[in-house]
């Protein structure tokens, strides 16, 4: 363990990323004093006592044994209606498109006749 002075205003460390204090004194493992001090955020301290940082490390979690078919099974169904109602919404999409093609042309023979017979009428 080495005493170090912390420089850095901004230093955090443990594993709820405590606030270190500039100016204060802790005891932290020698590793982790040389990185900080090679960093320029702490210095090495000559005081006889510190206040002791402990880090801790996390330990991994236990599995998830979960069944996940079911899961997928939902997210298939999900797809295949989506799917479904885009080919549905393109399907209308066309209808409509059609529907105004009919009646465009209609409108053009109307616009067309309406000519014809004017003409006729001079």
């Amino acid at each position: 363990m080495a005493l170090v002075k912390v420089l850095s205003p901004n230093l955090f460390a443990g594993a709820g990323f405590r606030k270190l204090d500039a100016g204060q004194v802790y005891e932290v493992d020698d590793s982790v004093a040389k990185i900080w001090i090679a960093a320029g955020q702490a210095e090495e301290s000559k005081e006889k006592k510190g206040e002791n940082v402990v880090f801790e490390v996390a330990t991994q979690s236990a599995p998830l044994n979960t069944d996940l078919t079911g899961i997928q099974k939902q997210l298939d169904e999900a797809l295949d209606q989506v799917k479904a109602l885009t080919d549905e919404a393109e399907a209308k999409d066309k209808a409509h498109a059609d529907a105004l093609a009919s009646e465009t042309k209609r409108a053009d023979e109307a616009e067309a006749a309406l000519a014809a017979a004017t003409k006729k009428d001079k």
